[in-house]
């Protein structure tokens, strides 16, 4: 009653005051649904909340105290057989319909929100669909019914599926959906005989009904082709109710096998507020006040820097365009002024060789390798490191991108060629940065945790980017993790079911090589489910021998700690922050690009070692570091 009476207010303060339309509609009382996790509900209560963004509520009052069917074209915009119209005086106005559920909040400003939403077409159907038919084992596949506030499996339900005879195919689908005017009144007021009307029948009986409905019906309908398969909306799911540590919501566990069990995405904590900024949907579920009260002030705080941000950008693109320039914007300290940077391993700077981390040509491995052709070291100035290197120096596929980063916190990089990390407001290890290769077929693809792999020992990769924990980095300022040391931290979900399970948690995971720390390693490798690749490789490796580090005269740098060296062209992996001497601590020199210029052209090799334009007065360049 209390909502309804505040909708109530502020639809007359608009209309009176602002001189607006009524914006606040609430589902009438009676026509309210009661939702059951899993049940046809769901289904239900959108489509009766649709009903009533388009009026019908009052339409259907109006066919039961009237049949004249001309009064009411007449009178309340009717079609010539009382149906009513998807622009009648009763609807609300609007291009498109965001369906969001209550513990959903929005991540991105509400002009971002408008202008991502405006870039697409006028029909475009927002939806996240697995474009793949289900095609479920009958023994799965049953029919329920919704009473006493619960979903029961009655028996089983015959398997609608296009390959079966049926002519239609069933999708899986989020409910939560971002959809065109003329699809949202498809739903709202399907006509007669229509696929919508056909399916409505097979699906109420269908567990979590919700998930097979919406993206089925657009598409087996004409609306197909309208399809932008993303829904905006970030959601990270927890584990399975059968996993649930203390007493488990039996609502989630309706099938046959007691364990076979249901899910809910986790309640979103200010340690994942990186993953939901650099994720770029525009919404996010679920929140809970109770669990984490502040987590919506920071992102109302970050929505209000965008806010400005645009506003800034618009007016500096509006004063380029008057002074007919074609300036951009200023990049930030870590972009690198967009060349990218090379990743050294600091204990390696002085070797003859040193050591980079990069990708193998022919797959997809992150390895300790050398950085540069091998003429160039020779060239090096001393603290070649704190200046530049050119990039035709260097070896293929070791230049990264970092970028884009959290924007809590503050990364800078110092004299010594370090980045600086400076904590932020809440989060303790500061920006978090997608690190993406800079070379080759791979280019732009993003440094990652194998696996998602939540223990030590994870072997590095490249693979797509997907905005998640593993591919998230942040990098040490000597607290949590050691000065230098690029490191990827759990979310607090994932440790909570570690922590359930009796597991070792390691929150912090940094960059590092295998058989060179102090701590004990042996669990890991039976802690990791191998591939059959993996498996492989261990048995050459077994056949090989033992590996230059643990040759009994492994060279040994002066602090004692076996060589670098010794672990060039392995794959990195992730070891605990605490794990010293397995650690690599890095310095981060950015590049440069020669211009040599018409008459000059292109110097050889052997050229670029001995000229004047070598790394090794390049590399000096620290004095003048607002050039780079």
């Amino acid at each position: 009653d209390r909502l309804v009476e505040y909708a109530k207010e502020m639809n007359e303060y608009a209309i009176s005051a602002e001189g607006g339309e009524e914006y606040i509609r609430i589902v009438p009382r009676k026509k309210s649904v009661r939702v059951n996790w899993g049940g046809f509900t769901m289904v239900k209560a959108t489509l009766v909340a649709l009903n009533t963004a388009f009026g019908l509520d009052h339409y259907n009052d109006l066919r039961k105290q009237t049949k004249n069917v001309t009064k009411l074209a007449e009178e309340e915009g009717t079609d010539a057989k009382g149906r009513p119209l998807h622009d009648n005086p009763h609807a609300f106005k609007f291009h498109k319909l965001i369906h969001l559920a209550s513990t959903t909040y929005p991540l991105a400003s509400n002009t971002e929100i408008r202008n991502t939403i405006a870039s697409h077409p006028l029909d475009a159907n927002f939806l996240h669909i697995i474009l793949r038919p289900q095609n479920p084992t009958p023994s799965v596949w049953n029919y329920f019914v919704e009473c006493d506030d619960a979903v029961h499996r009655i028996y089983r339900l015959p398997i609608l599926n296009y390959e079966r005879g049926n002519g239609v195919d069933i999708y899986t689908s989020s409910q939560w959906f971002i959809i065109s005017r003329d699809f949202a009144w498809y739903l709202a007021d399907p006509p007669k005989e229509s696929f919508v009307d056909y399916y409505l029948e097979y699906i109420e009986h269908v567990v979590v009904a919700d998930e097979s409905f919406f993206g089925t019906v657009l598409r087996n309908t004409h609306f197909c082709a309208t399809l932008h398969n993303d829904n905006f909306l970030h959601l990270q799911f927890d584990r399975w109710e059968n996993e649930a540590a203390g007493q488990r919501d039996e609502r989630k566990c309706i099938m046959k096998n007691p364990d076979h069990c249901g899910r809910s995405p986790t309640t979103m904590t200010l340690d994942y507020l990186p993953t939901l900024e650099l994720s770029g949907d525009l919404f996010a579920r679920k929140f809970d006040d109770a669990v984490e009260p502040l987590i919506k002030d920071y992102i109302d705080k970050r929505r209000e820097k965008e806010e400005e941000r645009l506003k800034r950008e618009k007016e500096f693109m509006k004063d380029m365009e008057a002074e007919n320039k074609t300036e951009s914007l200023p990049l930030e300290e870590w972009e690198f002024q967009g060349e990218g940077v090379l990743i050294v391993a600091k204990e390696t700077v002085g070797d003859k060789e040193p050591l980079c981390l990069g990708m193998e040509k022919d797959n997809n491995k992150v390895l300790l390798r050398p950085c540069f052709r091998k003429e160039v070291p020779p060239t090096l100035s001393p603290n070649w490191e704190t200046g530049a290197v050119i990039i035709e120096e260097t070896i293929s596929y070791n230049r990264w991108d970092i970028g884009p980063c959290s924007s809590d916190g503050d990364l800078k990089r110092n004299e010594t060629g370090e980045l600086e990390m400076i904590p932020g407001e809440y989060s303790v290890t500061g920006p978090k940065c997608m690190l993406k290769i800079g070379d080759g077929a791979r280019a732009g693809r993003c440094l990652d945790v194998d696996s998602e792999r939540n223990q030590p020992g994870g072997l590095m990769h490249i693979y797509p980017c997907v905005t998640k924990w593993h591919q998230l980095f942040s990098f040490g300022n000597g607290t949590i993790a050691p000065r230098g040391a690029i490191h990827a931290s759990l979310p607090l979900h994932i440790v909570r079911q570690l922590e359930n399970k009796k597991k070792n948690v390691t929150a912090q995971l940094c960059l590092g090589v295998k058989g060179r720390g102090d701590a004990d390693e042996s669990s890991w490798d039976e802690d990791k489910g191998k591939n059959e690749e993996e498996e492989k490789e261990d048995n050459q490796d077994a056949e090989v021998g033992p590996h230059p580090w643990e040759q009994p005269d492994a060279d040994l740098y002066p602090n004692g700690r076996k060589s670098l060296q010794l672990w060039s062209g392995q794959q990195i992996q992730t070891t605990p922050c605490s794990n010293s001497g397995a650690v690599i601590e890095w310095y981060y020199v950015p590049f440069i690009i020669e211009d040599y210029g018409d008459e000059e052209g292109m110097i050889s090799d052997a050229d670029a070692s001995s000229s004047e334009k070598s790394s090794g007065n390049s590399a000096t360049m620290s004095e003048t570091d607002e050039e780079l």
